[in-house]
């Protein structure tokens, strides 16, 4: 059975998607059909797919490797980086036969935040566009549910989300420290080369193929020129599986729809995220000291 070995388990926005691409380039490894395959997530979560979850079995999960017969991969790729979260993966990643290593990004949570508020709301549609960030923040204080972000629950749980400490220590506590890595989006952003070489090293990987890699970048945020057309791509997209049709609609969407963000959109509210990043000053501390991490600008 065809299994991943290796799993990109956390956290949102916090480059996982530009990481898997790296990652799935190296010519012995494969990625899943679908980057992010949501078959270990909660059955009451937002991205939980009926016909294709693990309470059904495993036989599901290998329908997302396809390998031809002349190639035989040492790294076989998920990047579901919700999972970090989920009782679901927790529970059943760290036993799956293939034992595999699972590697956790961390991003200042802030600015992690920040970025899901922005994502939600611009790619997608799971936070009003009525709302502004300060708006969105008291509404999570106040303990708003996942129902008014259309179910999605990582919108409602953003806060406690950002604790990263609290998780991670679960999963060391399940897989042990031989099959975990915590990085940082400080280092993926600034040290790419080092940080993949890393973990390819880790992996048994190669890592002279990124000597002349050229680190393509893939989901990032950005903003929207009309609503309503955001409005149907968004019903368009979700009717059509990943690949070739799906990668052109999003080119021709994203060509005459969008556009980068403004680069000072963060000083906007730069007392908002001040005020926001020391309230993870203690749970930053906890974590830079039980993981080894190097967290500059974090507080700690």
């Amino acid at each position: 059975m065809l299994l991943p070995n290796f799993l990109i388990c956390g956290v949102p926005k916090s480059g996982t998607s530009s990481l898997h691409t790296w990652i799935a380039d190296h010519p012995d490894a494969i990625g899943s059909v679908e980057k992010e395959t949501y078959f270990c997530v909660d059955a009451d979560t937002h991205m939980h797919k009926k016909d294709a979850n693990i309470s059904l079995g495993l036989d599901g999960y290998e329908e997302f490797f396809r390998v031809t017969p002349d190639r035989h991969p040492k790294i076989v790729l998920e990047s579901t980086p919700g999972y970090i979260y989920y009782s679901n993966a927790l529970k059943n990643i760290p036993s799956l036969p293939s034992s595999p290593k699972c590697l956790f990004v961390v991003r200042e949570p802030s600015q992690q935040i920040f970025s899901l508020f922005n994502y939600f709301q611009t790619n997608w549609s799971w936070i009003p566009s009525r709302l502004s960030f300060e708006e969105y923040l008291a509404l999570l204080r106040n303990g708003a549910s996942k129902e008014l972000f259309g179910g999605n629950e990582l919108a409602a749980d953003a806060l406690l989300n950002a604790r990263y400490i609290t998780f991670l220590e679960r999963w060391r506590a399940e897989l042990g420290e031989d099959r975990m890595m915590v990085r940082s989006f400080d280092e993926l952003k600034s040290q790419p080369l080092q940080l993949v070489q890393r973990i390819a090293l880790w992996l048994g990987l190669d890592p002279s193929f990124y000597e002349t890699y050229n680190f393509p970048k893939d989901n990032e945020t950005y903003q929207v020129r009309s609503r309503l057309i955001q409005k149907l791509n968004v019903k368009v997209r979700a009717s059509i599986p990943k690949g070739t049709a799906y990668a052109a609609v999003r080119k021709i969407y994203r060509r005459f729809n969008t556009y980068k963000p403004a680069p000072d959109k963060n000083f906007a509210h730069y007392d908002t995220l001040r005020n926001l990043a020391f309230e993870y000053r203690d749970y930053n501390s906890k974590l830079k000291y039980a993981f080894d991490l190097d967290l500059p600008g974090w507080e700690c």
